[in-house]
Formats: structure tokens, C-alpha cells, sequence
């Protein structure tokens, strides 16, 4: 079973990062989040350097949008910028495959603002626009790696934490007073699909560590894989269908809020095979899966990060022949 990382790491060094990332997880290498190097490292930030013909800034109240870019702005896409070039030198023309990720368009609208203050939520013409945007630059940056790293073969993943808040009417007005409506389904499936469509040759999975997952929306959107939490009971429902209809399901075997945390491998194999047990599947659907941490470990500490990376890799490495076993 392959194993990966999902999301933020501690520190700042990228090249060595990048380079722990590539050698614990090479049969699907993430490229590092490194927050700590700032609002234009972090999630956010990170995907408004995507963006196409959509000008941002940074203020008092968060990323918006502006009538052209600021310092903070231009400090994202020169980070990614570097960090791109940073994973060019690491895989020295290799054949690698290479999963990066950014926020999706509900997550986005949460973190994006318009120039009066208030999210991009509350204007549903905006909200198109930045996920036209977003598919656009996403879609380009696909072009120019493919490019420049012909051997790798790419991965993307469209983080939306915030996805479940969204949909239910739960994200706050700027004056907190307020809630904004929840988004009907119908609209965060067209956005999705948006996304999708301007994927490239990519394969293309969303990531949700909120709860509960929107597993027929995920589906309707056309994502090939969901990343999510299996330690909580709030996200299974429907993963069996899920995976019966096709679906490769992201596992995330470890509980990243317990921070420090490291569990044992035979701990996170354990949790596979409970998996099974619990959804009354056959366990070979799982066998496609993939393990990864359940969000990011930006909050853990370096060698914790690192140990915690490594048990998923031994766990991944030793899965597959538990579950045939069970299959007997």
C-alpha cells in the first residue's frame, strides 16, 4: 500500500524537507507546507500564488482581493516559486510520482476576502471567478511542470477542511455576528467540477479533515480519491459505497491532534484492519488505498514529524499482507 504525507510539516528548511519527504515516501512524494515561513507559506497564501488574473492582497483582516498585488502577495509565488525549483533539483530528472496540494474553492472562499472586508462567500459572482481562477492557474502550473519534470507523473490534492462548515451554514460573518447561508450542494459540485476540469493529465483527490465528509458531492464533482480522517467514526459514512463505485480512499491512520503523538506501526495496521471489519467490505478494495497522517503535523515537533512519517511508510509496507490474509 502506498503511503504519503498530507499537508504542513514543521520548520522552515524546504530543500530538507523536500528531501526527507522524497526519501520516506518515494513512492508518492508530497511537496512540503512549511507555515512557519510565514502567510504566504501557509495554505491560503500558497494557493493565491495560482491564481490567474485575480489580484491579492495581504491586510489587517486576511488575504482579499485587490486592485493589483502587494509584498506579501509576491512573496507567495516567489516561495512556491523556489519551492518548485527546490523539487526539480531534488529528483535530478527521475521518474518520481509527486502529490502537491491547495486549497479547493470552499476553503478558499473561508480565507479569501472581498475588498469591503467580507468573504468571497457572500458574493456568489466572486466566488465563480476565483474558482475560474483557480482551475486556470492550477491547470497552467500542471503545463509548465510536466515540462520541466517529464519523467514525473503529478498528483493533486485539493485540501478543503472547511468544506463541512460551508456546507452547513457554520462560517461566521466578518462582524461574528452572523452565519453565511449554506452553500446548496449543487454550487460546491459545480466548483469541484471546475477544478477537476482544469486538472491536466493529474490525478485529482480532496482532502477533508473536517467532518462530516461529502462523499456524494465527491463523487458528483468527479475526484478520484478523498483523503480523510479514519480515526474519527463522523467520517465513514458511506466510505464503503464510496470505494464499491471506484473511489481510492486516502486513510488517515493518525490522529495528527494528538500531537507527538507517534503511534506503533502495528497500531496503524490495526486500524486498517478494523476498517475492514467495520464497513464489512472485502478487504482487496483496500489494497488501492493509500496511508497517510490525517492532516498536518506543522504543530509537532521535527523529530516527531519525522518518526510519525516514517511509521506510515513501515505500516504501508506491511498492510498489504495483513489484508490478504484477511481475505481468506
Amino acid at each position: 500500500m502506498i503511503a504519503t504525507g498530507i499537508g504542513s510539516l514543521p520548520g522552515a528548511d524546504m530543500r530538507g524537507s523536500l528531501a526527507a519527504m522524497a526519501d520516506t515516501f518515494d513512492q508518492l512524494i508530497p511537496l512540503p507546507e512549511l507555515p512557519a515561513r510565514g502567510v504566504g507559506a501557509q495554505m491560503i497564501g500558497r494557493t493565491t500564488a495560482v491564481l490567474v488574473d485575480l489580484p491579492v492582497d495581504h491586510g489587517p483582516g486576511g488575504w482579499r482581493l485587490a486592485d493589483s498585488t502587494d509584498h506579501t502577495a509576491r512573496s507567495a509565488r516567489s516561495l512556491l516559486r523556489s519551492d518548485l525549483d527546490d523539487l526539480e533539483e531534488v529528483l535530478a530528472d527521475e521518474e518520481a510520482r509527486v502529490k502537491i496540494s491547495f486549497a479547493g474553492p470552499l476553503t478558499l472562499a473561508t480565507g479569501l476576502h472581498l475588498r469591503a472586508g467580507e468573504s468571497i462567500l457572500a458574493d456568489e459572482s466572486a466566488l465563480v471567478d476565483v474558482a475560474t481562477s483557480l482551475a486556470e492557474g492550477m491547470g497552467q502550473l500542471m503545463v509548465e511542470l510536466r515540462r520541466r519534470m517529464p519523467k514525473v507523473t503529478w498528483t493533486l490534492q485539493i485540501d478543503e477542511p472547511s468544506a463541512p462548515a460551508v456546507l452547513s451554514g457554520a462560517v461566521a460573518t466578518q462582524s461574528g455576528l452572523y452565519r453565511y447561508p449554506a452553500m446548496a450542494g449543487s454550487t460546491a459540485a459545480h466548483l469541484w467540477q471546475t477544478i477537476v476540469a482544469g486538472r491536466g493529465e493529474a490525478e485529482v483527490g480532496m482532502h477533508c479533515c473536517g467532518a462530516p465528509i461529502p462523499w456524494a458531492l465527491a463523487q458528483k464533482a468527479g475526484f478520484s480519491t478523498v483523503w480523510c480522517d479514519v480515526t474519527s467514526l463522523l467520517n465513514l459514512h458511506w466510505v464503503g459505497e464510496w470505494m464499491e463505485s471506484g473511489g481510492r480512499l486516502g486513510m488517515g491512520v493518525v490522529d495528527t491532534m494528538q500531537v507527538n503523538e507517534v503511534p506503533s506501526v502495528d497500531h496503524l495496521i490495526d486500524r486498517v484492519l478494523w476498517l475492514v471489519r467495520y464497513l464489512k467490505i472485502d478487504p482487496a478494495l483496500l489494497r488501492s488505498s493509500l496511508l497517510a497522517p490525517a492532516c498536518g503535523l506543522a504543530g509537532w515537533s521535527r523529530h516527531d514529524a519525522a518518526e510519525v512519517c516514517r511509521t506510515v511508510r513501515r505500516a504501508g509496507d506491511l498492510v498489504d499482507e495483513q489484508l490478504e490474509r484477511a481475505s481468506r
